[in-house]
């Protein structure tokens, strides 16, 4: 029954780490990022993304430039958005003891008899899914990358609709936050 419960408790604990969403951006520092006002859509055709995430993610990407006073243009923009996603079966194993352990104590011997213990020890495995969002952003004129930001958050596929577009969106805004540089 011990050994249940200390494996309960590191299943969530292990679980509870792994369910936030860690973001990084990149930038060219040498780009002026004032001069961008309009933003269109690079074309993603060949992507093995479902029309339904394309929607959701290509949504939470237009709220969030709109709201940071970017403006959807069609051939004349200055910005070009793209974005990729992937992901990945990530592993970890947790070992549990349980048991006397031995050592040395009172006379040079402890509990386990003569440094010996008595106990096993158990590994599990933990397997979970991970999905990563990567977006760029490239200057229209020039073709170069100008800024580049990563999501990476826990894949549940449980998720009810409303859940994964809110992880989509939360994991949006946390890229975005300070985009553009120096705003």
């Amino acid at each position: 029954m011990r050994t249940l419960t200390l494996v309960t408790v590191g299943a969530a604990f292990l679980l509870g780490a792994c369910s936030g969403i860690s973001v990084s951006s990149d930038y060219d520092p040498a780009v002026d990022f004032t001069k961008y006002s309009t933003y269109t859509w690079l074309d993603t055709e060949g992507d093995d993304i479902d029309s339904i995430t394309d929607s959701r993610v290509r949504g939470s990407i237009d709220g969030a430039l709109i709201a940071r006073g970017f403006q959807k243009g069609g051939e004349d923009a200055d910005l070009a958005v793209g974005y990729q996603g992937a992901s990945a079966e990530r592993r970890s194993y947790n070992t549990v003891n349980s048991g006397w352990g031995g050592g040395y104590g009172y006379g040079g011997y402890g509990w386990g008899g003569y440094g010996m213990s008595m106990g096993t020890s158990t590994t599990y495995e933990n397997v979970w899914e991970e999905g990563t969002l990567i977006v760029g952003m490239f200057d229209v004129e020039s073709k170069n990358l100008i800024w580049t930001g990563t999501a990476t958050a826990v894949i549940d596929p449980g998720r009810s609709p409303e859940d994964r577009q809110q992880l989509i969106d939360d994991a949006v805004d946390k890229m975005l936050k300070d985009f553009p540089p120096g705003s």
